[in-house]
Parts: structure tokens; sequence; C-alpha cells
């Protein structure tokens, strides 16, 4: 392996965690993404009751890490058991809050074999957490199925006023070093949401909603903007708000078989009135996209793990211009789930691309608005219809973010109307119709990104026993080079071995 090699892993939850040595073992230089907006297990329970990000695929890729060899393995060995902890998910609610009592107050089993300072550390944080809930007692926080390392993470976060500070206390703590970087892929300490829209206009709000539901849907909605009003009301005041509701998404199944009712088209962040935003990245993600020498999409779930690291803006044109990335390999999943259901390679491959020319288009389009801004191309017409600019324009994913090459446009965009509703009020893109030439002009469309799959794409790993139809023939034909690699011998599943990743990365990333 040549010395400079350095990875930049856009990287799923749990699925990635099991291949984490194949880059480790390589080189200590590896910088893995990862998003902020699961809404899921543990994490939804501090969502809902403190806010903030969702921190829950960064405490497992952060325990992952703790390296167990050498000089105090041991007490390593003890911090990991402890920070991967989970209170019981059954039983009697009051035993649970025992337990928890037990560790905030350091009397558990688990501290047993840690040191004093990183105990009293550790443990401070997890008081200033349980302060924080008992500050909310209203709200009525439930312990169960509880990860002691989320709710290390949040203490540090609310202490700090920053997720990356809270990170950086955690790695210290847990001896993981540079170059190794765990980063979120948003740097906030605002709550993240992602939203699918169908192609039969359905939009599912959340990721546990998209990829694996709780049992009673009924309860996951977008906050009706009136309701909004009610934040700012007197500690006395009335409140209607769901603190009384049950959270369903704190034990859910991954492997549900239930199917959306139609394929998704596209993913978008949206704030909590169900309403698309685009957020920026974390600056330090386009830093390392700019060094790095090798960039890996890596497995987990495409639309929810994948996908939200990509659509954020900047993050395409990052890809496409760096001229430190020599080899961008894209992990293909051994199955298909709920969200890729039917999904050949190359849907995986028309996917990522069109997230990441999609990525682009809004500061494409700022930068056509501020260069034209005198000549106010839009006229006062729309205005005072109550139209606004981002409904005339044709976006790279108006035909789903699964096909590609993207259908030519058709003259003006009619926009039309997804038909979910939430809480009486419609959601999605007002469908006002064609507009003539007297009222707008196009969006040049040369303007529109729309770069290739091997742009950002130049190598596709797959298993040789995949149950994801792989077209060597049509893929290579886009400039992607296909390489096969050996399953897990041990599992029945199509599943990776670090040993044979590893060995599948080392022949890519040794070609210059």
């Amino acid at each position: 392996m040549s010395e400079d090699t350095s990875f930049f892993v856009f990287s799923g939850g749990s699925a990635c965690n099991y291949i984490v040595n194949a880059f480790q073992s390589l080189t200590p230089s590896v910088c893995y993404a990862l998003g902020v907006s699961d809404n899921g297990g543990s994490t939804s329970e501090l969502l809902r009751v403190l806010g903030g990000p969702s921190i829950g695929d960064l405490r497992s890729r952060l325990t992952r890490l703790i390296n167990l060899d050498g000089h105090d393995a041991e007490e390593r060995l003890a911090i990991k058991d402890l920070l991967s902890y989970r209170l019981p998910s059954m039983g009697d609610d009051h035993a649970i809050r025992d337990e928890w009592s037990l560790i905030v107050e350091g009397r558990h089993k688990l501290w047993e074999k840690i040191s004093i300072e990183k105990k009293e550390t550790i443990r401070g944080f997890l008081v200033l957490f349980n302060f924080e809930i008992l500050k909310r007692a209203h709200k009525h926080f439930n312990f169960c199925h509880g990860s002691i390392g989320n709710f290390f993470l949040t203490g540090a976060r609310l202490f700090f006023g920053s997720l990356e500070a809270a990170i950086f206390l955690f790695s210290s703590i847990t001896a993981i070093r540079e170059p190794t970087y765990v980063l979120p892929v948003i740097n906030t300490n605002h709550t993240a949401s992602i939203a699918a829209m169908l192609e039969d206009g359905q939009i599912l709000h959340g990721q546990c909603e998209i990829s694996h539901p709780g049992q009673n849907k009924a309860g996951v909605r977008s906050m009706n903007p009136i309701d909004a009003f009610s934040r700012l009301a007197l500690p006395n005041s009335p409140q209607f708000d769901n603190d009384d509701m049950v959270n369903e998404n704190l034990i859910f199944s991954k492997s549900t078989e239930e199917k959306l009712s139609a394929p998704i088209s596209r993913i978008y962040y949206m704030n909590e009135y169900g309403q698309e935003i685009y957020p920026l990245p974390n600056p330090k993600i386009l830093d390392h996209l700019s060094k790095r020498t090798d960039l890996v999409y890596s497995i987990g779930s495409l639309y929810t793990s994948i996908l939200p690291c990509l659509i954020l803006r900047k993050v395409g044109h990052a890809i496409a211009r760096s001229s430190s990335l020599r080899h961008k390999i894209l992990i293909l999943n051994g199955t298909t789930d709920r969200e890729t259901d039917g999904y050949t390679a190359l849907d995986f491959i028309g996917t990522i691309t069109n997230a990441l020319n999609e990525s682009q288009l809004i500061d494409a389009r700022r930068q056509y608005y501020n260069s034209h801004s005198e000549e106010d191309p839009l006229g006062g017409s729309l205005r005072q219809n109550g139209h606004s600019q981002n409904e005339l324009y044709r976006r790279p994913v108006d035909h789903g973010f699964r096909r590609w090459p993207p259908q030519p446009a058709l003259g003006r965009l009619q926009i039309s109307r997804a038909s979910s509703t939430v809480n009486g009020q419609e959601e999605g893109y007002p469908s006002y119709g064609y507009f003539n030439s007297s009222q707008s002009h196009m969006f040049p469309p040369e303007l529109v990104p729309n770069q290739p799959p091997s742009t950002y794409i130049t190598h596709l790993i797959y298993l040789s026993n995949s149950l994801i139809h792989v077209d060597v023939k049509a893929i290579e034909a886009l400039g992607i080079q296909c390489v096969v690699a050996d399953p897990d011998p041990t599992s029945e599943e199509p599943r990776y071995s670090s040993a044979s990743l590893q060995a599948v990365l080392e022949k890519i990333t040794l070609k210059k």
C-alpha cells in the first residue's frame, strides 16, 4: 500500500461497521462521514425530549474504532463495553431506571476496570445528561433500550454546544487518534430530518418511516405551521405538542418485509413543517474531499444512509473537481432492501449520479440569479401572483433519482403537486402549470448539472454471490471498472469479508 493512500468513506451506520477493518488495515488515514438524520431507536427518544442532531451512527462508528490491542487494552475494552451498553428494551420501567441510576452514580459493574480519572470524566457528562432529562420531566423520557454512549455524547454536546467537540472528547477518551476521523456530514446542534417522495406522490417523513416503520405510523407527521406559534407560549400557557405520544420509533425491526407503496423518486432534507431545505455540509467534508486519494461509497441503506450525505450542497462539485481523488469506489450491497426493492447495480449507479448532480443545482441557480439580478429575469408578475422563482426550473431529478441518463427537458417545467397532506395542509411542489415567455425566462439548460456516472464513480466492487444483478458490460460502457470480491464464507447471506475486501481495495488503490 502506498504511504500516501488515504480514504474518504461515505458511510452507512451499522452495515459499514462490519468492513471497517478493510480500511483500517490498509492505512490509519481514513475519514468516515456519517449522516445525522436517523430518527429511530434510542436516538428517537433523545430527539423527542432534547432535540439536536442524530448521534447514534456516530457513536456506533466511534465504538467500533476503539483499538483493543496494546497498552491499556483491558481498560479500553471496559470503556467500549460501557459506551456500547444498552439498557433493557423490555421489563419493568422502574427496574430500568434503577439500572440507569447505578450507572450514572458510578456503582454499576461496568465501571470496575475503568480508571478513576476516565470514569469521572465520562460520568460527569452522564450526570449532565441526567440533569437535562430531569429539567424536562414533563416529557417523561423513556430509558428503555437507551444507549449509554448516546447519552454520553449528548451530554458532552449540550455542555460544549458543539457536536464535533463531543466527538473529539469521545475520541480522546477512547484513544482514537488522527489521521482517523469520524465526521458528522452536517455540523449542527439542530435536528436534521429527511423525507422521501415516492413515484405515486406519497411523501414519507423521517428515516424510520422510509426504511423501517414502527407498528403505528399514524403518529409520524410534520408540525402544522399554525401549531408552531405555541412554541413561544409562556410556561403556564396551553401546549399543543406530542409530548404525551408514544414513541413508536424506539423499538423497531430493520428486517421489515412491508414494501413501499411505490419506488422512491427522490430524497431531500426538510424542516419541521415538511418544507424542503438545502443544507450545507460540514466544511471539513469538503476539505477532506480535496485532499484524500480514494473515495468510497460504502455499503448501507442507499436512500437513508448514503444519499443524505451526497445531496448536500457543494458535495457533488467537490467530488467532481477534486484533483487528489485517484479512485472513486462504489461498494455494492449484497442484497436489496425496502428502499431499493428490484434495483440493479445500474440503478445504484444512476441514483448516486443523479444525487450528486442534484447537490449542485441550488448553487448553479444561485450563481445565475446573482449574475442576472439587474435584469430581473422573472419580471414582477410572478411575485405579484405569489409564485416563487424555484417553481420554474427543471431539476436533474424531475424524472427520479433512479434513472440515468435524465430524460430530455420538455419546454417549460410543469410542476406536479404531491398528493400527500399533513394536518389537512398539502405538501410538495405547487402545480401552477406552464408559464409563458412574458412571465419568465428559462433557466439555461447548460447550467443544469448533468455530469456522467464516471465523474463520480470509477470502480464498482460487487460480491460474486450478489443478489443484485450486475450488468458488467453495460457498467463498463459507462467508464466504470467492475471488480468482483469473494463473500464471507461463514455467512449464508451475501456479505463482505473484511479480508477479501481489503485485498480488492489494495489492488484498486495501487493503480495510479
